[in-house]
């Protein structure tokens, strides 16, 4: 096992809604919703057997330092506005860092991501007269629905998302959760290190070469931006956690590469114990409970 760990976190609540007819309830059975007791419990742990680590010394175990204890950096995705009021506390009540990949349109224009938009027609269409099957909502959150979903073009999805409205009998979503305002980024503290993940959440692989290259240039440069000062590179996060794809090898990581990004991670759990790339490094993607934790010290 190595000695060090990224762990992927995306929303952290006091209190969480298990009721269909609420986005939370979607976002909670695809375990990118945590409650902060859980949360918590997950910290008391990995204080306990791990040294909670911030960018550089992440960086210089990858190099090979040692640590006492196994190194773990926490990382956090999209950039929700409960980051700034729940995870950001917390953390600095334990004097603990962390990276943020806040995803940029919803931050500065409120764009609603692909993901959620399907989580706020789910929610209003239980909340109605319920025209999809249990079955059917199930495949949208986690069955062939989403597959396809997270491998659809940007077209593509707005196309499928549009067929789910007309199915639900829902033209507009009316519930999607907030993600800060880059005024909340720009206050966060210097113990969160910034880095980019996306501008609607595509994955990369889905983008025409073009669009790709747009995007990681406006996606870096926006981080620059907002953390004009960093000192440990240029750091990004694969949306939906996935690099390149079968069929194409290396086409996003070269183009990755060559817009300048120094350090990238995927959530691919099987390269956990393998030497990766620096635009490969694998991240635990976090789950309900601690006995996940498990495989960080064995």
């Amino acid at each position: 096992m190595k000695n060090y760990a990224s762990i992927c976190y995306h929303r952290i609540l006091p209190d969480i809604s298990h009721d269909f007819g609420t986005v939370e309830a979607y976002q909670y059975q695809r375990s990118i919703l945590h409650s902060l007791e859980d949360f918590r419990k997950q910290l008391d742990l990995l204080q306990e057997k791990c040294t909670i680590v911030d960018a550089e010394t992440f960086l210089e175990c990858r190099k090979g330092k040692k640590m006492s204890k196994p190194a773990v950096l926490l990382s956090f995705d999209d950039g929700y506005e409960d980051f700034s009021t729940i995870v950001v506390p917390e953390l600095n009540l334990r004097q603990l860092p962390c990276v943020l990949f806040p995803t940029k349109a919803p931050v500065v224009s409120g764009f609603i991501p692909p993901a959620d938009q399907v989580y706020a027609i789910l929610a209003a269409d239980y909340r109605g007269q319920r025209h999809l099957t249990d079955v059917e909502r199930k495949s949208w959150v986690e069955g062939e629905a989403k597959k396809k979903m997270l491998s659809s073009s940007p077209d593509e999805q707005i196309k499928l998302i549009k067929g789910l409205s007309n199915v639900a009998g829902i033209s507009q979503p009316s519930e999607a959760p907030r993600h800060m305002n880059e005024e909340q980024i720009k206050q966060l503290p210097e113990t969160v290190y910034l880095g980019a993940h996306g501008l609607y959440h595509h994955e990369f692989g889905s983008l025409t070469t073009l669009a790709l290259n747009n995007e990681l240039h406006e996606i870096i440069e926006w981080v620059e931006i907002l953390r004009p000062h960093q000192r440990n590179g240029v750091w990004l996060a694969y949306p939906n956690g996935k690099a390149d794809r079968d069929g194409k090898p290396n086409e996003v990581t070269n183009a990755v590469r060559l817009a300048g990004v120094d350090f990238a991670f995927t959530a691919s759990f099987e390269l956990l114990n393998t030497v990766s790339s620096n635009l490969a490094i694998p991240r635990i993607f976090s789950k309900n409970g601690v006995d996940w934790l498990n495989c960080i010290w064995q």
